[in-house]
């Protein structure tokens, strides 16, 4: 048979099964990231700026009722490296325990805010997980450090009975600082054996506490921080003499008891008031609450 000049006889192909099979996988491959990579390109930074910025506010579901105003000037990281994170998953709820919230206050009453929690070791805000950067992790460590030696200085860890009274034996001396005034003075455990009986040292501590008071002794209950051996603790004590007093010129006729965690009163039952007072030198219930 001859071949028309205007008709060319047409080539067939013929490929592979399996090779038809490779590339269908390769096509599909292609066609299920295409997607992701737009989707990366719709990735936002956020970037936590110096300029503009007012004022570093933290807070932790810890210690509910205190703030925390970080002092400037603020981690020289600010300056050197740039600070920012990346929207991850989307979350449902912010765990109800265990984070800090740091709130970033700049000019125009503009805020970022994001939570960290150190047992999940997670940083998220509102809506979604956060991917920070290495330098903002840091920053907000750094932050959380501040925060952790602010309490310190502010509250007394909150310590049974049981330990307290190995840590302030008898005879120990301590300082006593009136969670409301500030003011302070020095004491000396005497006696007690379910609570602390203790007396001012001389009279010019008997003088602060009565100033504590009004200048009246009174069996009001008013939380304070006992410092002991190295130990910050929540207390609450009364400010009424009674009983007998050992210590000579104090001008304090008697002693006046200081209560932890779960000690109870001479007549053995616990006192909430008493409780009550502790729980706030414990930064556990605000100044307020009766």
């Amino acid at each position: 048979m001859q071949t028309n000049p205007f008709f060319p006889r047409k080539k067939i192909i013929f490929i592979r099964e399996s090779t038809c099979k490779l590339v269908c996988l390769g096509i599909l491959l292609i066609a299920s990231l295409w997607p992701l990579k737009s989707f990366q390109k719709e990735v936002v930074r956020t970037y936590i700026r110096i300029e503009g910025l007012q004022d570093i506010r933290i807070s932790s579901t810890e210690y509910p009722y205190f703030s925390y105003l970080a002092e400037k000037p603020y981690s020289p990281i600010f300056k050197e490296k740039a600070l920012f994170y990346k929207t991850a998953s989307p979350i449902t709820d912010i765990p109800p325990y265990d984070h800090y919230t740091f709130t970033f206050l700049y000019e125009g009453q503009q805020q970022i805010q994001l939570h960290y929690s150190p047992t999940l070791n997670e940083a998220y805000n509102n809506d979604h997980l956060l991917e920070p950067s290495s330098n903002l992790k840091e920053v907000l460590l750094d932050l959380t450090a501040s925060y952790r030696q602010e309490i310190h200085k502010t509250y007394g860890a909150l310590l049974v009975w049981e330990e307290v009274d190995k840590i302030f034996p008898m005879y120990a001396t301590a300082k006593i600082t009136d969670i409301y005034t500030g003011n302070s003075f020095n004491v000396q455990r005497r006696e007690g054996s379910t609570h602390v009986d203790a007396q001012p040292l001389t009279a010019e501590d008997t003088a602060i506490m009565k100033k504590i008071y009004g200048g009246q002794w009174s069996w009001e209950r008013k939380g304070i921080i006992v410092e002991v051996r190295g130990y910050r603790i929540s207390a609450s004590m009364n400010g009424m003499p009674h009983g007998s007093g050992k210590i000579q010129d104090n001008n304090f006729p008697g002693h006046f008891c200081i209560h932890f965690l779960g000690s109870t009163i001479h007549s053995g039952g616990m006192d909430i008031q008493h409780h009550r007072e502790i729980l706030k030198a414990a930064g556990k219930l605000p100044l307020d609450y009766f």
